[in-house]
């Protein structure tokens, strides 16, 4: 029984025209991705995955101090120690009215030379001082991210 193969004229390609590192296709549309080597931390300095829950009960009171939070997060921002945050939700909200969401926390992506810096600024927040946060149960971890979206 004799195989017959379909060879891809795109394979005569040069390689220049195959590759295209910034490009990831799952689709039959390209996803444009910056790799993490390119904005990977100064030296001494690592990204850290964190995710804070909230205390039981304590829905009113972020609502209340969440301006206050926002307020203090520009520093961190502005000088681009935080990459990403934001809520973390225990199911999908069925409006954008943050005093209907079913809270779990907080989540953000800091640099930080290490752990105990990211604590130190975790406990800094309005939502710690205001009893928010549940940082004994904080989850902060150190991470390579191997791809983002810009």
């Amino acid at each position: 029984m004799a195989f017959r193969f379909r060879i891809s004229q795109r394979l005569f390609q040069p390689v220049s025209a195959r590759a295209q590192p910034a490009t990831i296709r799952f689709t039959r549309n390209p996803v444009k991705t910056q790799m993490a080597s390119i904005s990977t931390p100064p030296p001494g300095k690592y990204e850290w995955l964190v995710v804070v829950p909230d205390k039981p009960g304590t829905t009113q009171k972020r609502l209340e101090v969440r301006a206050q939070h926002f307020e203090g997060l520009k520093p961190y921002l502005e000088s681009q120690q935080f990459k990403t945050g934001g809520a973390v939700l225990k199911d999908k909200p069925e409006s954008d009215d943050p005093s209907t969401f079913d809270w779990y926390g907080s989540t953000l992506v800091v640099v930080a030379e290490s752990k105990e810096e990211v604590k130190a600024i975790l406990e800094k927040d309005i939502y710690t001082k205001s009893g928010v946060w549940d940082t004994e149960n904080a989850l902060i971890l150190a991470a390579k991210f191997a791809f983002r979206f810009p």
